[in-house]
């Protein structure tokens, strides 16, 4: 089925929605993602700012005891002072560390052990002999977590002039100094949570905010080469992808696209209005090329059918012309209004004297079956309907190059111009297949088509126009012979006629 105009303007339409649709829609997957990055890009920068401010109070914290491990007095004390020599500078170096609540000093004796002033809890105590165990600074640990004691330590070697290790200074620290870090940074809404591993397992420490309920963002920071991770929640949510400015770029789209639609559907009318304008111009020409007049002009609409209808209407004038021509010449069958015997032979010797030159033409001679019947039965005037009506019939299928006469009576002949024996087998094959079932006569009676053929081809042994069409004759004769509704052909190569080329409607 051949396509309407409204169906390609539906796909072109469908198509464009198309394109709007993933344009828009990879337009809002962009502003999503980018807003997205931006709210997570805060949330980290959120998460960075608490990791620098717990980070920068333990490096201050760190700093000012490594300060004090280096000064000699505490070199001499650890190498030649007493335990409670030891126990009262470790109360006057608490003093000097901002936050601490305890401090330890520990001498290394010859064996290599390490030896507190006074009690010193156990974990506490492991925890220095790790860090002198390690050759980098390890990070601070929690100890006696959920008592009164809790506290979290930092270890400082002391060494002498000869950068040996002469003992440790263990500094315990409340939590908080590390609470107010923690809760500087957090942001209204927001949740920090810190959290120490130990033996394989998470535990929290110290918390800042409210837990927050629902899908959250966070982001997990580990705290240098410590036990310690930082994990931050932030309540806040990505913004909505129609907020701010951006609901009227969005209207603005849509408006666009609105748009778009209302003038394809405004071209789609012009479109079709102009074409129904021009077929009926069209329409309009054809019915005076009947009546035999052209018109000089015919109003078009669309410069694309202009193009064509300009030449069907010179083509159309010319056959006009040619018609009263004929007329003129007496070369006209008044009854059908085609060319007559005598038209007939003229165009049969041009075609004859050209077939050296330009190839050979094909003749068919047709005889309509059981003609004198319709006469009989019907009368004359139902005759002379038959006789234009499968006049007409035969015009619309002819093409504009071939000669379409009326030899006499019901017999008609057709000169495929430059046509070989193998192609016009063809068209006589469309010819049957093309021409109508029936045609109407006079009082409403129909006609059931039937006709016979005989076909030859001019051959280069043929003296003159008639002996192309003296071999139609005969196979029509056989074809008639044969029953009828049917044609047969000739073949000139061969002297005979082709029994293989029989072609039954």
């Amino acid at each position: 089925m051949a396509p309407s105009l409204t169906r390609l303007h539906l796909r072109v339409f469908l198509i464009l929605l198309l394109c709007l649709g993933v344009a828009g829609y990879a337009g809002y997957r962009t502003v999503h993602d980018l807003q997205l990055a931006s709210y997570e890009k805060n949330v980290t920068r959120t998460a960075g700012e608490a990791v620098t401010r717990v980070n920068e109070l333990l490096m201050q914290q760190r700093r000012a005891l490594e300060k004090i491990a280096r000064q000699p007095d505490v070199v001499t004390l650890l190498r030649r002072g007493t335990s409670t020599a030891r126990a009262a500078s470790g109360n006057l170096i608490q003093s000097m560390l901002p936050g601490a609540v305890d401090v330890t000093l520990l001498a290394r004796n010859s064996a290599g052990t390490l030896t507190p002033a006074g009690a010193l809890d156990s974990a506490c105590l492991d925890f220095v002999r790790r860090a002198a165990a390690s050759e980098t600074p390890i990070g601070p640990e929690f100890h006696a977590l959920g008592t009164p004691a809790e506290h979290y330590d930092l270890a400082a070697p002391v060494r002498d002039g000869n950068q040996k290790t002469v003992g440790y200074l263990l500094a315990s620290f409340g939590r908080a100094p590390l609470q107010a870090a923690m809760d500087r940074s957090l942001p209204q809404g927001g949740y920090l949570e810190l959290q120490e591993t130990a033996t394989g397992t998470a535990q929290t420490v110290l918390t800042s905010g409210t837990v927050p309920a629902g899908n959250v963002a966070t982001v997990t920071s580990a705290l240098g080469n410590s036990r310690w991770t930082l994990i931050y929640e932030s309540t806040d949510t990505p913004p909505a992808i129609l907020s701010g400015n951006r609901i009227y770029y969005f209207a603005l789209i849509a408006l666009a696209a609105l748009t778009i639609v209302i003038v394809l559907f405004r071209l789609y009318l012009q479109t079709v209005s102009a074409v129904r304008h021009d077929i009926r111009s069209l329409i309009r020409m054809f019915r005076d090329l009947r009546e035999g007049s052209v018109r000089v002009g015919y109003p078009m609409k669309l410069r694309e059918f202009a193009e064509i209808f300009d030449y069907l209407r010179d083509r159309g004038q010319k056959l006009v012309e040619e018609k009263e021509k004929l007329k003129g010449m007496g070369l006209m069958d008044h009854l059908s209004q085609l060319g007559n015997r005598r038209h007939f032979e003229m165009r049969l010797k041009e075609l004859f004297d050209a077939s050296k030159s330009n190839g050979p033409s094909s003749v068919l001679i047709i005889d309509m079956d059981h003609f004198k019947a319709v006469n009989d039965k019907h009368g004359h005037d139902a005759g002379d309907a038959l006789i234009v009506g499968f006049a007409d019939a035969l015009r619309k299928v002819v093409r504009q190059s071939d000669v379409l006469v009326r030899l006499g009576g019901d017999e008609f002949c057709i000169i495929y111009a430059y046509a070989p024996l193998a192609k016009a087998s063809a068209l006589v094959d469309r010819l049957r297949k093309q021409l109508p079932r029936e045609i109407p006569l006079t009082k409403g009676a129909m006609y059931q088509v039937r006709w016979t053929g005989g076909l030859s081809a001019m051959h280069d042994k043929d003296s003159k126009p008639d002996d192309v069409l003296l071999r139609a004759d005969q196979a029509l004769l056989q074809a008639k012979g044969a029953g009828r509704n049917i044609t047969k052909v000739y073949d000139p190569a061969t002297g005979r006629l082709a029994e293989k080329k029989i072609i039954v409607s």
